[in-house]
């Protein structure tokens, strides 16, 4: 690795410790190799004549296979078949069967907590031990079994982040069921889009949940999605409603309504079994631009990451809930939290953190960004000597974070994981390591077996501008076993192709997300989705740029930035968007400032055409910006609004932008609020 004269904030210790360095002393030994650093160990795991070796040895190493099976076998039928194309997705590890739920409670003492459940509304703490939990998920599969639920059969759910959720979709895949879910703030539309798609058996659904201080009763939308899915579906048997609220719920008005003590006692007094099914069978649906319905997945977080206590919020609808659910696997014990991470106080989550000692703790720049924001100082106030780790994702982890992280706000041995993946391969391109040290803004590297390239985005034929400085379009050029298996409904399969291998062929995977690689570190900057890069005048960037300057405005409370380029404009310029904190004023001193710290941090051509003030930002259920609805809003394009947009009304406020003049002044107009 070249020199460079980037201080890094935090520095690996206690290396050896790791399962990482682990691993790479267990291929040493089974290969007689000599890896020493994380990028040898990479290197190896993307090599044409390796790849397979390494995706067995890990299958081995992570102990996946059922007990008393044989050594693994290869991850493809044919050692030749690494370089082929990615679609149609090859079948991955063939001659192998597993089953997710075996492994999770597999070795486990029954009177050790599998889960610690906190729920907003309460102060109690739910402690779930491994013999509960595992009672639990042998009612629900006996009860599903004697409902006539069979291998490939798909369970869906509307449910809180609960030991329920948890327990009902093991339960699912111990049978060899396809587990979907969505948050119970999803709109009726939103889940009848979804599940129509689908035809689910049976769906589980919460008569309510908390949020914020509010309790919202959900039973009119449940006898609204309900019944308008038996009549698209004729599978469904069954909309079990679980008493999470305290509300009465009138069952005659859902669908084939029963309770899920009713569900329960349909059961018997068997024995909790698994079915064992080949690795590719499938396993969850989840829901992006399009639906695609993903095999179980195996990520190098098992690698890189020992896990004591693990804490994560998240909602049901996201790809974050499936994983957190797999790190039962390794993890001793869980948090869960349900409910607003500030309420009923803003240092909810870390109250718990202390008092259950969390050693691993899931969460998002938005949330740290909120502790800065407050001036809560974690370090300070609570006792954190057990957090070993906290990992970041759902967007993009600025600088100034980085170094507000390791300067105030935790405790400075915390190892600070920025990673990024996506709901297309419910897992990682890059991410962390112990091995390596964090410098801001940077996310560490490549994860293993996963190799990643950066390609030139301006061409359609494959090439490597990584190293260069230069940014470009994140892809994959080796087949990886957290390929989707399909996308599910019409013309799925021309979707499928569409979204990955229209650009560079069928056998380089384009993720969509605009990244460079910083020479001298050898990190990595995400720089936001490549659909939705902004490129006035040539000059190619992404919105995480701009967002890296005015998240460090302590007056805005949000930002958003898009592109526009209608017929009537001869070029893109870029429109930015802030919402204004209640005690602080939209004005041009705060216009001018913004302009300045742009020009100054990148160059003229980042600088906004237009700076207006908004009353709100759209985001999705999953906490991410709605930039791609926004830039086809201002760009006048017709496009469908998804469900999954957490405040859709917020959306019809950038609708007047569509008139702009086409020659905009080159200083700041600034609009009224809307």
């Amino acid at each position: 690795m070249a020199t460079t004269q980037k201080k890094p904030v935090w520095e690996p210790h206690a290396v050896e410790e790791t399962n990482v360095s682990q691993f790479i002393d267990f291929i040493n030994k089974k290969h007689d190799l000599k890896l020493r650093t994380y990028e040898d160990l990479h290197r190896w795991s993307t090599a044409p004549e390796s790849l397979q070796d390494f995706w067995q040895d890990a299958y081995s190493w992570l102990r996946l296979a059922p007990p008393g099976a044989p050594k693994p076998g290869p991850m493809l039928a044919n050692r030749s078949t690494v370089l082929v194309d990615m679609f149609p997705p090859p079948t991955f590890f063939p001659t192998e069967s597993l089953n997710i739920t075996e492994i999770i409670l597999r070795d486990r003492q029954d009177d050790k907590v599998a889960i610690h459940f906190a729920r907003e509304g309460t102060s109690d703490i739910e402690s779930v031990t491994w013999k509960s939990f595992r009672e639990r998920i042998r009612r629900l599969r006996s009860a599903m079994v004697q409902s006539g639920i069979v291998a490939g059969d798909v369970i869906a759910s509307v449910i809180s982040n609960s030991v329920d959720a948890m327990a009902i979709c093991l339960a699912a895949l111990s049978i060899g069921a396809v587990w979907t879910s969505s948050s119970c703030d999803l709109g009726s539309a939103g889940i009848v889009d979804r599940y129509k798609q689908i035809s689910p058996k049976l769906i589980f659904a919460d008569n309510g949940y908390i949020y914020a201080g509010k309790t919202i009763n959900l039973q009119d939308r449940i006898a609204d999605w309900s019944h308008k899915l038996g009549y698209d579906t004729s599978k469904l048997t069954n909309v079990v409603v679980i008493h999470y609220c305290e509300f009465e719920t009138d069952l005659a008005k859902v669908y084939l309504g029963c309770t899920l003590q009713a569900f329960l006692e349909r059961g018997s007094d068997d024995v909790l079994s698994f079915n064992m099914v080949p690795f590719s069978h499938p396993a969850f649906i989840l829901y992006s631009s399009g639906t695609a319905c993903f095999p179980l997945i195996w990520s190098d977080q098992w690698l890189n990451i020992y896990l004591a206590y693990w804490q994560m919020l998240t909602g049901t609808s996201w790809v974050m809930w499936i994983l957190n659910l797999l790190n039962l696997s390794c993890a001793d014990s869980m948090l869960l939290y349900d409910g607003s991470p500030f309420h009923p106080r803003p240092s909810i989550l870390l109250e718990l953190a202390q008092d259950i000692g969390v050693a691993v703790f899931g969460t998002s720049p938005r949330y740290l960004a909120e502790l800065k924001s407050r001036a809560i100082v974690p370090r300070e106030t609570f006792d954190l000597s057990k957090l070993r780790v906290v990992t970041s994702t759902g967007s993009v982890l600025p600088a100034d974070l980085y170094d507000w992280f390791y300067k105030i706000g935790f405790p400075t041995r915390t190892h600070l994981i920025s990673m990024s993946g996506g709901t297309d391969i419910a897992g990682c391109f890059v991410g962390g390591t112990p091995l390596l040290p964090v410098y801001a803004g940077e996310i560490q590297c490549k994860v293993l077996g996963m190799a990643v390239d950066v390609f030139d985005a301006t061409r359609t034929e494959p090439l490597s501008v990584e190293g260069l400085d230069e940014p470009g379009e994140l892809v994959c050029t080796k087949p990886f076993p957290s390929q989707p298996l399909a996308f599910v409904g019409e013309k799925g399969q021309e979707r499928y192709e569409a979204s990955y291998f229209e650009r560079f062929g069928r056998a380089i995977w384009c993720q969509g997300d605009f990244i460079k690689r910083i020479p001298d570190t050898r990190g990595l900057v995400i720089l936001g989705r490549s659909d939705g890069v902004l490129n006035p005048s040539g000059v190619r960037f992404g919105s995480a740029e701009i967002y890296a300057v005015t998240d460090t405005f302590p007056g805005l409370a949000d930002s958003i930035c898009v592109g526009q380029k209608r017929d009537i404009d001869a070029d893109e310029r870029v429109l930015l968007f802030v919402k204004m904190r209640p005690d602080s004023a939209f004005n041009p001193q705060l216009v001018r400032g913004i302009r300045t710290a742009i020009r100054e941090r990148y160059s003229p051509r980042h600088v906004p055409k237009f700076i207006f003030e908004v009353a709100d930002i759209p985001y999705t259920v999953n906490g991410k910006k709605c930039e791609i609805n926004v830039k086809h809003i201002v760009n006048g394009r017709k496009a469908a609004v998804s469900g999954t947009v957490a405040n859709p009304s917020a959306l019809k406020l950038y609708e007047r932008y569509q008139d702009l003049p086409a020659e905009g002044p080159t200083s700041c107009s600034r609009d009224a609020k809307l």
